[in-house]
């Protein structure tokens, strides 16, 4: 089976912090592959550098001749001056061109000589058959499964990509690329922006996919759908498994810890080594001894020290009671200016309860959150909050400069504590060490939403409002953010595409907008 991409030896770091060591990689034709690890363990770096967007220390990463990939990821920057239906279709637009040009050598047909007939009949038919093996006559019926698939025709195929949400911008950007067909996809948490029903849709449509892909995820159920091949990006190397998804979660606990065995037993011996060399090295009748196993030392391969998930410890500090009634809407109406996103929505929620709200994408969930936050005016109706409320909220999306450290980003809000301080509240989410004073914008989006989240520890409230608070973390990460949203006895609103999430968690579920087909 042939090679796609070849990565050998690669290295690459941060500063003075080495993410990988002599890492190899492959993809092989119609490979179903997903990137796992941790979060920051540099997943989303590693695929930045297989899609020549950043340049490795050393090592080599090679492209077979004439292989085309495509590159999804978390940060999406899509041209937004553009239609939906314009931008999606300039997929084929060589292909209409193509058709072009042979509708105009069947128009010569009618005023050309005679003996150039043959010719343009013949520049015509090699064009025709260009098409046809390109399936440009179900160009449409391709398109409508993508944008239907994605849940794309909602938003109006004449809708500016500039009046969509980001979700939605997301979505029409992953359309494209899908139709696109490149030999090997790359995909970097392509679900995040997805509904249920449509992170569905994908996992069959890339089940089915006849290419190559490689997929970062944090979603275990749609890894376990398309994952075929599995690369376990830990302890800064890189290990190819040649099993479903499912498969390797029980082969990974086996081999995490044979290597746990193999760094203790080696660093055993290094010490033992290390040892007699320190005794021996000036004695006359055993300096040659000591001095050979120095080389013996020098010429190992020591093993990086395993790096376990760093737990987050998160505890969301409670301020006090509330009455029954936190928070009211009446008649409230929401939306941008001019555009009304939801209107006439009433609602009582009380002490206590735990909700989430649900939706499809561009409905306006996240509408409702910064209207009830006062980041946005109402644009009919009222909210009214219990006036003992202590409000505590995570937006969806934040932007980073490319100077502000995790430790100046907590001080911004508290500014009297000493840098010890924040550093102990960064550690208890696991941003230990160099990472609490690397810029924002290096760090991994599950690293970033760790920050975020240390911020909410902080602070006292009685009300949590999250708008999509899982994007990016990892497994136990999300298992650890449950529990301490769960524990939490105030009132929460929870804002998420993850129906593993929520489920147990709240105690009601309020969906806006038609239920996805």
């Amino acid at each position: 089976m042939g090679g796609l991409l070849e990565v050998e030896g690669l290295k690459f770091k941060y500063t003075d912090n080495n993410l990988f060591n002599d890492v190899s990689f492959r993809i092989l034709q119609k490979d179903h592959i997903v990137l796992v690890g941790d979060n920051g363990c540099g997943k989303s770096t590693f695929m930045n550098l297989i899609a020549k967007n950043l340049i490795p220390d050393a090592g080599t990463i090679t492209w077979m001749n004439g292989i085309k990939y495509a590159y999804l990821d978390q940060h999406l920057k899509v041209k937004q001056d553009i239609s939906i239906i314009d931008y999606i279709s300039e997929v084929f637009r060589p292909l209409m061109e193509k058709e072009k040009l042979m509708n105009s050598y069947y128009d010569k047909l009618a005023t050309c000589p005679e003996y150039e007939y043959e010719k343009y009949l013949n520049y015509a038919q090699a064009i025709q058959d260009e098409l046809d093996k390109a399936n440009f006559y179900a160009m449409n019926s391709t398109m409508g499964n993508m944008i239907n698939g994605l849940g794309i025709a909602d938003y109006g195929l004449d809708t500016e990509l500039s009046k969509l949400s980001g979700g939605q911008r997301a979505k029409v950007y992953l359309a494209k690329l899908l139709l696109e067909a490149p030999d090997v996809l790359l995909m970097d948490e392509p679900t995040n922006f997805l509904d249920v029903a449509h992170i569905e849709w994908l996992g069959e449509y890339l089940k089915g996919f006849p290419k190559a892909f490689v997929v970062i995820s944090h979603d275990e159920g749609f890894l376990k759908e398309i994952g075929e091949v599995v690369y376990n990006l830990s302890n800064k190397n890189m290990v190819r498994y040649n099993m479903p998804y499912e498969l390797y979660l029980k082969e990974r606990d086996i081999r995490e810890e044979q290597y746990q065995k193999a760094y203790q037993n080696q660093q055993a011996f290094i010490k033992r080594t290390e040892d007699f060399i320190q005794k021996n090295i000036v004695r006359a009748t055993t300096t040659a001894r000591a001095q050979s196993r120095r080389k013996m030392l020098e010429r190992i391969q020591v093993l990086e020290k395993p790096k376990n998930h760093e737990p987050m410890h998160i505890n969301f500090p409670f301020s006090k009671g509330l009455g029954q009634e936190v928070l009211k809407l009446d008649n409230l109406t929401v939306g941008y200016k001019d555009k009304v996103v939801l209107e006439n929505l009433n609602f009582l929620m009380k002490q206590n309860q735990k909700i989430a709200i649900l939706g499809h994408n561009g409905v306006g969930k996240s509408t409702i959150l910064k209207t009830i936050m006062g980041l946005i005016p109402p644009l009919g109706g009222k909210y009214v909050w219990n006036p003992s409320g202590d409000l505590n909220y995570f937006a969806q999306e934040e932007a980073y400069d490319n100077v502000t450290t995790p430790i100046e980003y907590l001080r911004y809000y508290y500014h009297l504590k000493t840098d010890g301080e924040l550093r102990s509240i960064l550690a208890s989410v696991g941003i230990k060490g160099d990472l609490a004073i690397k810029p924002m914008s290096t760090l991994s989006g599950g690293q970033q939403t760790k920050v975020r989240l240390a911020l909410m520890t902080m602070k006292k409230s009685n009300i949590l409002i999250f708008d999509e608070p899982t994007n990016h973390l990892d497994v136990l990460s999300k298992a650890e953010l449950w529990e301490a949203i769960d524990r939490f006895p105030g009132s929460v609103i929870l804002v998420t595409h993850e129906d593993d999430f929520y489920q147990g968690l709240v105690d009601l579920e309020l969906k806006f907008g038609e239920e996805d087909k």
